[in-house]
């Protein structure tokens, strides 16, 4: 019993000291100090009778055990230990209160997006979001919220339970959960989705004072932005676009000018070809520093490729067609490509997930650079290897055939191009640009084709550019999420106690029983 009194004082005194730290670290003030949990009582209980065990055991007074030069080497090795403790512990609290963050995810999950980062750095003012949110929703907006917070601090969250504080939800007029309801002064927007690019568009809207117009020219049987429920509209994209705090409208192209509270105007391929007066009141828009989107399609409105040909545009009289592998049918032509690479042009130089397009034509910047042209133009999207731009076009369309040949163009084709210039070139007054873009596609905003893979990215990307507001172009309008474990209360606790407390403890004691049995021999 002698040998085992020492460490049953130590083992008494490293109990007692982590009954009390947990105690110190857990314990509730609204409760009460003196409310100990179970593994305070446990260890405060066992270094009491381990102590009292040790004083009755016959081996001295404890003072007199702590005076032996064995207990002294044992306490400079528990100081040493607590100060290694104690330095870990406030590394944490520095940590806590001065955190960086790190996103090591491929996609960059954890982080904001460019985009994100240039609204926010925009900001002028705090800007209060105000998340009502029910208890399965709370640890994913905490997460999100944890990320702005991160970059910025005039982004103000509040996450509320309108079940606990349901005065507060009536006041915002709240009807439904999630919502996310976002407030700068007197303007407020609000969202149901939980997602970056929702949150940052809605900080977006609210930040901003003034509109910018989008129109679409109309008249030619084009896909009409007021459907929404047939494939051939462009009521999503619309949709698409108002979200993103533009003002959408139709203009029909017998009208007198093009307004000049016009941003962007998209001039979409439709059932009947452009009239020259039309495309001149185009060019005159154009003239005033004006932007435009130009959607082609095959073997459709010659009168509009030759507009965008005469700013020494490359439109190819073709059509893509591309290899498709199908489980038990082998490889199959197709009408349908996929877009994986992208140009360098600033509009979809962000952009790294796929797009997918359907019957479109080749697009390209001159193939001569130094040929004159009003505008340099440079490359948006190329068709992946396996495609080529079909010359044959009749072929194709009218018997359903197509071979690569000669005459043909080898994939990857460019299928897109942009370019910036002073209106001086086209003869408008010095002082101005105009910014236009052209894709050999229209359906790929449509109805049926826009939810495709990133079609909309890309289109907002583009109209982003074109409109001048750069902190839109590379929102992605799905986030990724990674793979998170979130802990319950239980989870949490045990993994606490197991991390800070447990393994530490038994770390701790594995040494003073080395000690005590080598200062034994």
């Amino acid at each position: 019993m002698g040998k085992r009194a020492p460490i049953l004082g130590i083992a008494g005194l490293v109990f007692l000291v982590f009954g009390l730290l947990e105690h110190a670290l857990t314990y509730n003030p609204i409760i009460g100090f003196w409310d100990f949990g179970w593994f305070s009582l446990v260890h405060i209980g066992a270094g009491l009778v381990c102590i009292a065990w040790f004083l009755t055991s016959g081996s001295g007074s404890l003072t007199e055990f702590l005076r032996r030069r064995s207990t002294r080497y044992g306490t400079n090795a528990l100081v040493y230990s607590a100060i290694f403790v104690a330095i870990i512990v406030m590394l944490n609290l520095l940590g806590a209160r001065y955190n960086k963050r790190f996103d090591m995810s491929q996609a960059g999950v954890n982080s904001l997006t460019d985009a994100s980062r240039q609204v926010l750095d925009k900001l002028d003012g705090d800007v209060e979001v105000l998340a009502f949110v029910g208890p399965q929703e709370k640890p994913f907006v905490e997460e999100v919220s944890s990320i702005y917070s991160s970059y910025t601090s005039k982004v103000k969250w509040q996450i509320i339970d309108p079940q606990v504080s349901p005065e507060i939800a009536q006041r915002e007029l709240i009807q439904s959960v999630p919502t996310l309801k976002v407030k700068k002064a007197d303007r407020s927007a609000t969202t149901d989705k939980i997602e970056e690019e929702s949150i940052t568009n809605a900080i977006h809207k609210v930040a901003t004072s003034s509109q910018k117009k989008i129109y679409f020219l109309t008249g030619h049987g084009e896909p009409g932005i007021d459907k929404k429920d047939t494939p051939g509209g462009m009521g999503l994209f619309a949709d698409t676009l108002r979200n993103q705090n533009y003002e959408v409208d139709s203009i029909d192209a017998t009208s007198a000018e093009i307004p000049d509270d016009c941003a962007v105007l998209i001039v979409a391929t439709g059932d009947r070809d452009h009239f020259p007066a039309e495309l001149d009141k185009v060019k005159g828009y154009m003239k005033k520093g004006g932007n435009v989107l130009a959607l082609l399609e095959p073997r459709k409105d010659d009168p509009l490729v030759n507009f965008v040909r005469d700013f020494g545009v490359r439109v190819g009289d073709d059509v893509i067609l591309d290899q498709t592998v199908r489980l038990f049918e082998g490889a199959t032509i197709g009408s349908d490509v996929i877009v994986s690479q992208y140009g360098d042009h600033p509009s979809v130089k962000p952009l790294t997930e796929r797009s997918l397009f359907s019957l479109v034509r080749s697009v390209s910047p001159p193939v001569d650079e130094n040929a004159k042209a009003p505008a340099k133009f440079k490359p948006l999207a190329f068709t992946s290897q396996t495609s080529w731009a079909e010359t044959d076009v009749d072929r194709v369309f009218e018997k359903g055939e197509a071979a690569l040949d000669d005459n043909d163009i080898k994939g990857p084709v460019p299928i897109g191009a942009a370019g910036e210039a002073s209106v001086t070139g086209i003869g408008g007054q010095p002082g101005k640009n105009f910014k236009l873009a052209i894709f050999g596609d229209t359906s790929f905003l449509t109805n049926q084709y826009l939810r495709q893979l990133y079609n909309d990215a890309v289109g907002q990307s583009v109209v982003g550019w074109l409109a001048g507001q750069e902190e839109l172009i590379s929102i992605a309008p799905r986030v990724v999420r990674a793979s998170r474990a979130f802990l319950g209360e239980t989870e949490a606790r045990t993994v606490f106690y197991l991390s800070v407390l447990v393994l530490p403890e038994l770390i701790l004691l594995a040494g003073i029983v080395v000690w005590w049995r080598r200062s034994s021999l």
